[in-house]
Parts: C-alpha cells; sequence; structure tokens
C-alpha cells in the first residue's frame, strides 16, 4: 500500500459519495431531478413536457448507481494496483459518459419522446 494509492482510493471513493448523492436525488425527487441534467434543463416547459420524465430520472438513477458501485469497487483496488485500478476506473467511467454524451439535446433524448 502506497500514499499514492491511498490518495486515489480516497479520490475514488469520495466521487462514489457524490455519484450515491446524486443516485438519491434521483430517486428521491424522480421527474424534478430532471432539471439537474444538462440540455433538458434549457428545454421549456412546453418541450418538457414531450419527454417521459419518470423514464429520464430512472435511467439517471440507475446511472449514478452504476458509477457509485464502481467507485466504491474500484477504490480499494487502488490501495493494491494504484495507477493501474484507478485507470481502469477511468477509462470505464469515460467509455459509460461516452455513451451518454451528445452534442444535440434533442438527439440525447430522444428515445424518452411520448
Amino acid at each position: 500500500m502506497t500514499e499514492a494509492g491511498i490518495h486515489l482510493a480516497i479520490i475514488l471513493a469520495s466521487t462514489g459519495v457524490l455519484f450515491g448523492v446524486f443516485a438519491v436525488i434521483f430517486a428521491v425527487k424522480k421527474e424534478k431531478a430532471c432539471k439537474l441534467i444538462g440540455g433538458f434543463n434549457f428545454f421549456t416547459e412546453a418541450q418538457q413536457a414531450k419527454y417521459d420524465k419518470a423514464a429520464i430520472a430512472r435511467d439517471y438513477q440507475k446511472l449514478f448507481t452504476v458509477w457509485t458501485i464502481g467507485a466504491f469497487v474500484f477504490a480499494p483496488l487502488c490501495l493494491w494496483l494504484d495507477w493501474w485500478a484507478f485507470g481502469a476506473a477511468f477509462i470505464l467511467f469515460l467509455f459509460s459518459l461516452g455513451k451518454e454524451m451528445h452534442i444535440d439535446a434533442e438527439k440525447a433524448f430522444e428515445k424518452y419522446k411520448l
């Protein structure tokens, strides 16, 4: 266990706590939490009414839950594998984030249209 591994584990665990907070916010607030989603919050009320907010909130809750679990799985691995575990966690996070990112907000939420 190196000092770098301890710091990396703390970073991942802190990130996991942050993702967990967002997962809870989306679980509790449901449709109201959609205001936190970049792109969707720029839609007018009339535009937002065209989308299934419950499904959006549910999907984002699942996404943040998966990220939380991933952070807490890789945090102890950082104590043992240092930068290798942190790098693997970061690459997996970027891969899953890349699947969710879109330049056009309409395209990002088209699967939720009513």
